[in-house]
């Protein structure tokens, strides 16, 4: 006995197109269970202890429960490396606020590894007061390279989808929360990063809530797959 012998085609074409629907779910569910859930760990943390988080509105949406608003892409020029290099008040400004959106809830807000979003990740996050432990160092270069790349293993995300000026800012917050000799940058890679600065711009594409992105493929898969009409059957007489 075969599985047509006991439904129609078009009955095994609405079984198929159901499956497929349960299948598109599954991957959506399993890509924002591995990309977005890691960022969000601490929420388990808030239940144990019975101490509230304040969710902040933050840049990047990964790490923040409120997730971030829409917004359209813009295009920004190329910036002056004497600018980001080296701090001044109005970067230095950015970066605090930056830090206090997307940062504070994991590393704390004296970038102690206190943050009350830390509590439930392994590893801890990363205690900028000390000089230890740091996977890619504690020079300019390298902690803009920790931003740009994230840490594998690890709850640090990339900051990538920051402005190359705002993961700067980022770079001279993070130097700043530790009184410790952070190190002579090599040259080289300096110039290379004020070269990058200079000479090429960034867009920084749209971006809207994960909640909001979930529905428009929901919503995209079911317009692409509808569901056929059921047709009556007809029993064969003898």
């Amino acid at each position: 006995m075969k599985i047509q012998d006991y439904l129609s085609p078009e009955e095994l074409k609405r079984l198929l197109s159901a499956l497929l629907v349960v299948i598109c779910f599954i991957f959506i569910a399993a890509f924002f269970g591995f990309t977005v859930l890691p960022g969000l760990r601490y929420q388990a943390h808030t239940a144990t202890t019975g101490t509230p988080v304040k969710a902040v509105q933050g840049e990047t949406g990964w790490l923040d429960p409120t997730d971030y608003p829409a917004q359209a892409s813009q295009t920004i020029p190329p910036i002056d490396p004497k600018t980001v290099m080296t701090p001044n008040p109005a970067l230095m400004a950015r970066g605090k606020a930056i830090y206090a959106q997307t940062c504070a809830t994991c590393h704390g807000p004296d970038g102690k590894g206190d943050g009350p979003g830390g509590t439930g990740l392994t590893p801890k996050p990363r205690n900028f007061a000390l000089n230890a432990g740091w996977k890619n160092g504690t020079r300019v270069e390298d902690i803009y390279k920790t931003l740009n790349e994230g840490i594998k293993g690890s709850s640090m995300v990339s900051y990538n989808d920051l402005s190359k000026k705002d993961r700067m800012a980022l770079v001279h917050v993070v130097q700043s929360l530790g009184a410790f000799d952070h190190g002579t940058s090599d040259p080289k890679a300096l110039a290379a990063m004020e070269q990058l600065f200079a000479s090429a711009g960034e867009v920084i594409p749209n971006r809207i809530p994960v909640a909001r992105a979930v529905d428009l493929l929901c919503r995209e898969y079911a317009e692409s797959h509808p569901h056929p009409q059921p047709q009556p059957r007809t029993e064969a007489r003898p």
